[in-house]
C-alpha cells in the first residue's frame, strides 16, 4: 500500500511529528511504501519528494513586522493556502497514493489540501494530536486555564476571550478558520478520524463530530529501558517546558521531597522564569538537563525512581507517559484529559487533582518513599503499555481503519 503522510513539520517537533515519523517507519518495516507532504523548512529530514513541499511560512516574523502585506499573508495563508492544495494535487498525481493519512495540518497546510484529494478519490484518515477541530486554540487553555467556551461550536469566545497566544488578532484569526472548515463541511469530508484517546474523542463528538467517524486508536512507544537497571537518586519531569505543563507547581511541591533530586528535562519559553522559580523554592535539589534524545534520554529515565506531570490542561496521550510505562517505571500525574485511561491510580502510578500542591507533594513523598510499591507499579505499567502501547497492536489498528475506508470509498 502506498500512503501519503501529511503533517506540517518533517522533523521531531513535538509529539504529533513524533507519531508521524514513528507511523511512518512501521510502515516502512512492514513494506508499505510511504510518501511524505509537509511545509518546507531549515529542520526537516530529508523526504524523496521534498520538492513538492508547500513554502515555509513563518508566522511568528511576519507579526513582527507588523505591516499590512504580512497581516494579509498571516490571515490568508493561515486559512487557506492555496499553495498547499496546488501542491498536494501535483504530489498525488504523480505518486497515485492509495490512501491519504493526516496529522497536523491547521494553521500552515491547511484544509485546503483536502479537496484536492477527495477529486482523486483518495480516502482520507486524520488523526487528531490536538482539540484543534472543536477549539480554535487547538488545547482548551484560555491564559493558562482551562476553558470549554467554544463547545459545541461558539468559536466567537476565542477573540472574545483572547485565548490564543493572548493576543486579539490570533484570536480572531483562529476563529475564522474555525469556521471556515465548518462552513466547508471538514468534518463531512473526511473518511476516518482517530483519536490517540477516548476522552479526545469524546471531546470531538461534544463538538459535533460524527461519532461513527472516530476510531480510538493510542500512539505507540518502542521497548522501554531494562527494568532491573540500577535507580538513581531523582525523578524527573520530560517535556516542553510550558505553564500548562504545571512545572511551577511541581518544582515547589518538589522542594520538600527529601533525598532525591527532581530532574527537569525538555525546553521551552518558561525556562528562565522556572529557574527563578527553583532557586526560590527548590531547595538546591532541581536541575534543569535541557533536552535530550536518543540514549542520554533513554539512560535518564531508565535511571529515573518514577515520572511525573503535573498538567492543568487536557493531555491527550502524553508520550513521556507511555515512555515511562514502557520502561517500567511508575507515574504521579494528575487526573486531567487522557491521563487517568493510561494511570490506574494506585496500581500504575499516583493521580492528584489539578494544582493541588499539597496533594502532588503528598504523592511524590509517598511515591519516593517506597521503592516496592515503585517496582510493584512499574511493572505493572510496563504490562500495561507492552498490551496497549505496542508497536504490533497499532499496526493492525492502523491497517483496519486503512482498509475499511479503502472499502467504502470503492464500494465493496
Amino acid at each position: 500500500m502506498k500512503v501519503l503522510m501529511v503533517q506540517t513539520f518533517h522533523f521531531r517537533r513535538g509529539g504529533d511529528s513524533t507519531s508521524m515519523l514513528n507511523l511512518s517507519g512501521l510502515l516502512e518495516e512492514k513494506g508499505h511504501e510511504v510518501v511524505h507532504f509537509a511545509m518546507k523548512h531549515p529542520k526537516n529530514l530529508p523526504a524523496a519528494h521534498e520538492e513538492y513541499f508547500t513554502s515555509e511560512i513563518d508566522f511568528p516574523r511576519l507579526l513582527e513586522d507588523g505591516s499590512l502585506s504580512s497581516a494579509w499573508k498571516v490571515l490568508t495563508k493561515s486559512i487557506y493556502n492555496g499553495e498547499a492544495g496546488r501542491s498536494i494535487a501535483r504530489l498525488a498525481d504523480d505518486t497515485k497514493p492509495d490512501i491519504a493519512h493526516f496529522h497536523n495540518i491547521h494553521g500552515h497546510l491547511t484544509t485546503s489540501i483536502i479537496e484536492p484529494l477527495r477529486k482523486r478519490k483518495i480516502p482520507i484518515v486524520w488523526t487528531c494530536h490536538d482539540y484543534r477541530l472543536v477549539c480554535p486554540n487547538s488545547s482548551f487553555l484560555s491564559h493558562g486555564e482551562v476553558c470549554e467556551r467554544c463547545l459545541p461550536a461558539r468559536y466567537w469566545n476565542a477573540p472574545l476571550q483572547r485565548c490564543k497566544k493572548e493576543s486579539g488578532a490570533a484570536s480572531f484569526v483562529a476563529m475564522l478558520s474555525s469556521c471556515w472548515d465548518r462552513m466547508t463541511g471538514v468534518p463531512g469530508r473526511i473518511d476516518r478520524f482517530i483519536a490517540p484517546s477516548s476522552f479526545l474523542r469524546g471531546k470531538l463528538i461534544e463538538g459535533r463530530i460524527d461519532r461513527d467517524r472516530i476510531t480510538v486508536i493510542p500512539n505507540f512507544t518502542g521497548p522501554g529501558a531494562p527494568g532491573d537497571a540500577p535507580e538513581g537518586d531523582y525523578f524527573i519531569y520530560a517535556g516542553r517546558l510550558l505553564r500548562e505543563k504545571g512545572i511551577d507547581l511541581l518544582i515547589r511541591a518538589a522542594g520538600a521531597v527529601q533525598g532525591a533530586r527532581l530532574l527537569i528535562v525538555g525546553e521551552g519559553p518558561m525556562e528562565e522564569e522556572l529557574k527563578l522559580e527553583a532557586e526560590r523554592y527548590g531547595s538546591g535539589r532541581v536541575e534543569f538537563t535541557g533536552y535530550l534524545g536518543g540514549e542520554d534520554f533513554a539512560r535518564t529515565v531508565a535511571g529515573t525512581r518514577f515520572v511525573v506531570l503535573p498538567s492543568r490542561w487536557y493531555e491527550n496521550l502524553p508520550f513521556s507517559i507511555m515512555e515511562a510505562m514502557a520502561a517500567g517505571k511508575p507515574v504521579v500525574a494528575t487526573n486531567i484529559g487522557g491521563i487517568p485511561e493510561m494511570v490506574d491510580d494506585g496500581e500504575t502510578g499516583l493521580l492528584f487533582p489539578v494544582g493541588d500542591e499539597e496533594a502532588l507533594r503528598s504523592c511524590l513523598e509517598r511515591m519516593n518513599a517506597d521503592a516496592g510499591m515503585r517496582r510493584e507499579m512499574g511493572q505493572k505499567g510496563r504490562a500495561k503499555a507492552e498490551r496497549l502501547y505496542g508497536r504490533e497492536k497499532h499496526y493492525t489498528d492502523i491497517m483496519d481503519v486503512y482498509d475499511a475506508v479503502r472499502k467504502a470509498r470503492s464500494g465493496k
